[in-house]
């Protein structure tokens, strides 16, 4: 009978434990809570229209911060001839000279290292500006490109109070392209609550969860069959958003299905 108690007793810690665990990492329970999904109808609240456009964010409705400079004035920074002549000199000797970190330090103190650092931004936004583009078509349409450069550094400096500006730079886009789709102030939006407690749980930060939220969204608002690059959305390739976010309304093809 003693020992019939202390394995009851066993299983039951054991069982707690688990339980703990698991709440321990799902801090929400948005996974099975249906309130909390968004459909379609549901995405076009607070948008002046449901199109994948800029115009059609919220936050394109607010003109002040459109004529808005940045800090570092960095969308009226132009590469001219004069400019990119200087950057890949800079770039040539660092690759050539740097044999040692010391005197990789010693040659960055001695070029211009402002100039190296204004380049590679103004290469980013207009890479990231080319990246929206083509990921969706006249996303842009007639935005003035000091704006569309403008609303990508306000996405980034949203990766960084989130987490995910500190990073590799794939962190970076993969918020920008979150908001692109739901507005740079989703985590301000009651309806976006899951989708921001899921990219900012601890172990979301580190594998990036705001990437898996573009493909949740793609898959459940717009009903897309395939990423952005191409692949079958399958249970294995949601894995980590049918953990945490509300669960699909439309069948989620198993990847032991797939031929």
């Amino acid at each position: 009978m003693k020992t019939k108690t202390k394995l009851l007793l066993f299983l039951g810690a054991l069982v707690v434990g688990i339980v703990g665990y698991r709440y321990e990492m799902t801090p929400t329970d948005y996974w099975h809570d249906m309130d909390a999904y968004v459909d379609f109808n549901k995405f076009k609240e607070g948008r002046p229209c449901a199109e994948m456009k800029f115009i059609c964010l919220p936050e394109s409705r607010d003109k002040s911060w459109q004529s808005e400079p940045t800090k570092d004035h960095i969308e009226d920074f132009e590469l001219t001839p004069e400019v990119m002549k200087r950057y890949r000199y800079i770039v040539n000797a660092y690759q050539f000279d740097a044999k040692t970190r010391k005197e990789k330090g010693m040659l960055l103190r001695d070029l211009d290292k402002n100039l190296h650092k204004r380049v590679e931004a103004k290469h980013f936004l207009i890479e990231m500006e080319k990246s929206l583009e083509k990921e969706f078509p006249g996303f842009w349409k007639e935005t003035p490109k000091k704006v569309r450069y403008r609303w990508i550094r306000r996405a980034m400096a949203k990766s960084k109070k989130l987490g995910y500006g500190e990073g590799e730079i794939t962190n970076n886009i993969q918020i920008i392209e979150l908001c692109a789709r739901i507005g740079l102030d989703f985590d301000l939006d009651p309806k976006w609550r899951a989708i921001t407690q899921f990219i900012t749980l601890p172990e979301g930060l580190k594998r990036a969860y705001a990437g898996a939220a573009c493909d949740y969204i793609d898959f459940t608002v717009f009903k897309k069959d395939y990423s952005p690059e191409g692949d079958r959305y399958t249970d294995w390739y949601l894995k980590e958003s049918l953990l945490y976010l509300p669960y699909p309304k439309r069948p989620v093809p198993k990847l032991s299905d797939i031929k």
